[in-house]
């Protein structure tokens, strides 16, 4: 099976990225919907392409890519929870 022209051994679940960055599920679609992640819907659920999140494991790393999710985390009114 191949999900937007990838194998499907290429995406993974949003949930296992969110771990990868330590972060939470709905901060990794914030950054599907900013573009600095592949993502896709795939019957219901939300997949990110294995690449594009090694890319911004890297990019996190050498202080290039910062979190989407600067005044709505769970220290503010209930956002994505990446710096609690």
């Amino acid at each position: 099976m191949a999900i937007d022209g990838c194998e499907a051994d290429n995406w993974i679940p949003t949930a296992q990225a969110a771990e990868k960055l330590g972060t939470t599920p709905l901060n990794i679609l914030m950054h599907i919907k900013r573009g600095s992640l592949l993502g896709v819907e795939n019957d219901g659920v939300w997949l990110v392409e294995s690449a594009s999140l090694e890319a911004l494991v890297r990019k996190r790393k050498e202080g290039i890519m910062p979190d989407v999710c600067q005044r709505g985390c769970a220290k503010h009114a209930g956002g994505c929870g990446s710096c609690a």
